[in-house]
């Protein structure tokens, strides 16, 4: 847990206004959860300057979305598309039945779904984390004003 709080902490301390901290952090966390290794990171890291967003809060936001949570992410995103579109998750005993047509035509049918998944679940995330760490860096600052004054 030190570490989770470390990083918290960090990213609360962020200079900027709240708005700009948690506007970076959303556009990393919302860009990051797009499936192309590294696309999102250098997207979002290119797009916060010209949205005058905080650049270290940006890339804060991208690493949450890393090697060991993306595909949970990911399954996340795919399991939304399909129950959007009312299509069942594949049973183990159809994946176990596949060959490597099968398994083509199974990646082709699920491009359409984890499409969709990822057009409802980039918004919904990036606007839950900024209100979230926009809120969060306001109430921080006040506390650390009020105890500088007391």
């Amino acid at each position: 847990m030190g570490r989770v709080r470390t990083w918290v902490t960090g990213l609360l301390a962020l200079n900027g206004t709240p708005q700009g901290v948690a506007g970076g952090f959303a556009l990393g966390v919302g860009l990051s959860l797009i499936p192309i290794p590294f696309a999102g990171m250098l997207i979002a890291l290119a797009l916060a300057p010209l949205l005058k967003v905080n650049i270290p809060a940006t890339y804060l936001g991208t690493a949450v979305v890393n090697p060991v949570t993306g595909a949970v992410f990911y399954a996340g995103e795919l399991y939304l598309g399909l129950a959007l579109m009312g299509r069942p998750l594949p049973s183990w005993a159809e994946l176990r039945a596949l060959d490597a047509a099968g398994w083509w035509d199974l990646f082709t049918s699920m491009l359409g779904p984890f499409a969709l998944g990822a057009a409802v679940a980039i918004p919904t995330i990036a606007g839950l984390s900024y209100t979230l760490v926009y809120l969060a860096v306001r109430q921080w600052r006040r506390t650390h004003a009020a105890a500088k004054d007391g």
